[in-house]
Parts: C-alpha cells; structure tokens; sequence
C-alpha cells in the first residue's frame, strides 16, 4: 500500500509499505480523509521531538470499514463510514478509570512518536476506538472531528457563555473551531485576535463580532473600544505562548476565566498579582476523552457549524509531501488541508 513516511527533518516521501495484517480487536480501515494538523508540520521539521522516523503521520482520520479481526463485537461491519478517536488508552490505569482517557499513563497516540497513522492507503485501529459517521458528514468533514473535540472540550470547561463577552486568542484551526462552538452558546460578543488578516477575515465568515490585530496596538484599549468600554468574561487560548497568554488574561474582568488549549512553550510568565487580586480563573484543556470524543460528534449533527470554510485545500497523498513544503512559508494562504483517498 502507499503511504507517506517521514524518515527525518524535511524528509516525506510517497513510499510503498507492506500491507497490514488486521489483529485480535482491531478492525481494518481504508482511509478516506485524513487531515494535516500544524503539530504535523512541526513534526515535518522535525523540532519537536514527537515524530521519531520512520514513521507516518496523521491523526485526524475517517475511513471505511474493511476488514474485522477476532473479538470484535460492536456492531461494525464492512462497509461502515467510521471516524476515529486517535488515542488509544489503556483502561485499566487510574485515569482511564476516572474516565480521563486523555492522561492514560500508557497512551499511544496514532500518527505521533513511533505510532503509525493515517497518511496511508489503510491503517489498523482497536474497535474501541471506532465512532460511527453519520451519513450526513462527509468524510473530509469527518477528518475536522479529530480537531473539532479539541476546541469542544475547551469550551465545554468555560460553562455557560450565554451573554457573556468571549475572547479566542489564536486563529488558527483550532482558534476558528473554538469560535464554531462559542457561536452556538449565544455569546454577547465574540472577539478573535490573531496577527493574520487572513485568519481574522475567516473569524468574521463564521460569526466573530469584533476581530484585532495587536500588532503595534494596546490591546487592553482595542478590547475595550471594541466592546463600549467593558471586558472579558471568557478568554480561551489557542496559542500556548508567553505573548498571548498574556493578552488573554489582561482583558479579563475580576473572576474571569482563562481557558488554555494552546501547547507550545514549555513555561510562560504571568502576572500573579492579577491572578490574585483579580480573583482569575485559569484552566488547562488537553485534547479531549474518549467520551467527549463521542459528544463533539453529537454537537457537530446538532448544529450547522459550517466547517467547510474551513478547509482551504483538498488534495491527494500524491500532493502531500509538497503541501507540507509549502505549508512551512504560505501561513496568508491555508487553515486546514485534507489529503483525500480514492
């Protein structure tokens, strides 16, 4: 089968690799739409240790039925549109137990490290992992599932945003779909800041009341000027750096509330004092459970999130290794791509 492997910093080639072998409580998948993540890029330079060749990436998945292994025993059957929760958990680990399959001590994550995902022809996966696809969703919508869960659970931690005025600091793809599912919450006002006009331009297509570019701005006065002189009841970060942390809890009112999903530096400063005498709330978001997976895909029948804007590119595992060459430079130009199958 054909695959795309990645066998170092800037290294992708369209490779032939053996067929698989479906196992006891696997099902196997021909892949239909797999999504190219930014963390997938990162992977592709190679600077952040959690792609370690050879290797394929990808993990945000949906396929079709194909083959069942022995134990198999829900329901499935060839021929099913399936999506895919990438994390394959232990079940048996503390966490697992509590429900919080996202920590599970003995996780293996499909498409990172030396977990092989779904840049391939077909994939093996546990059955557990399996999540019907409704009919009505696509297959390269089903591939936004994956990041769908991730902006759905750090919303989920905010609580009732009914009338409050929102912050989403960060638009890229997760930012956008973050702002996808405040939409629905009838929020009194949603704000998207980001340093893209690009990225801003999208927000407004999907429902942000007020878009701002920092760039050479007080941002507290934008805020304030975009919103009649008040602030922020809830910031969700979408970032994970020192610069925009700090724009998100500056607008905060007293006993605001910061949600973190972005992941990228490793420590960040803040201003204690206004944690404190502010009273703050600041929250960590990692991915998503495995129940919260299952929920993201109820949200999604439930509501008309207009994903498709989203994806600036559909192209074929022929393409990909040049899409990711130019994804490095052309940031004015793609959200989300999807590599499709035949």
């Amino acid at each position: 089968m054909k695959a795309l492997v990645y066998y170092g910093p800037k290294d992708l080639r369209l490779t032939d690799v053996d067929d698989l072998k479906v196992r006891k409580g696997e099902v196997l998948l021909k892949i239909k739409s797999c999504g190219i993540c930014g963390s997938d890029v990162h992977g592709y330079l190679g600077i952040t240790g959690r792609r370690i060749p050879p290797m394929i990436m990808g993990h945000e998945f949906a396929g079709e039925v194909v083959e069942l292994g022995e134990d198999t025993h829900l329901g499935y059957k060839p021929g099913d549109r399936v999506t895919v929760q990438p994390v394959n958990f232990c079940g048996e680990c503390e966490n697992c137990k509590k429900g919080y399959t996202n920590v599970c001590t003995n996780k293996r994550f499909y498409g990172v490290l030396d977990v092989n995902g779904a840049f391939a022809e077909y994939l093996c996966v546990p059955e557990k992992l399996l999540y019907p696809l409704p009919d009505h969703i696509s297959y390269s919508i089903g591939a936004l599932i994956e990041p769908l869960a991730v902006a759905y659970c750090g919303v989920k931690k905010a609580g009732d945003l009914a009338g409050k005025n929102v912050l989403i600091v960060g638009g890229g793809t997760i930012g956008q779909l973050v702002l996808s599912v405040v939409k629905t919450m009838k929020p009194k006002a949603i704000i998207m800041s980001d340093l893209s006009d690009f990225r801003l331009e999208c927000a407004k297509q999907l429902g942000a009341t007020h878009t701002i570019n920092p760039k050479n701005k007080n941002f507290v006065d934008e805020v304030k000027k975009a919103l009649n002189g008040d602030l922020i009841d809830v910031a969700l970060e979408a970032v994970g750096v020192a610069s925009t942390v700090e724009q998100a809890l500056s607008v905060l009112k007293n006993q605001g509330t910061c949600i973190w999903i972005g992941n990228n530096a490793k420590t960040v400063e803040v201003n204690m004092q206004d944690v404190v005498t502010k009273e703050l709330k600041i929250l960590g978001s990692y991915i998503y459970t495995h129940e919260e997976f299952g929920e993201t895909i109820d949200f999604l029948s439930k509501n008309d999130l207009a994903l498709e804007k989203l994806i600036s590119k559909e192209i074929s595992i022929e393409e990909a290794a040049e899409m990711f060459e130019e994804l490095l430079t052309a940031t004015e130009k793609y959200l989300k791509v999807i590599v499709n199958f035949d």
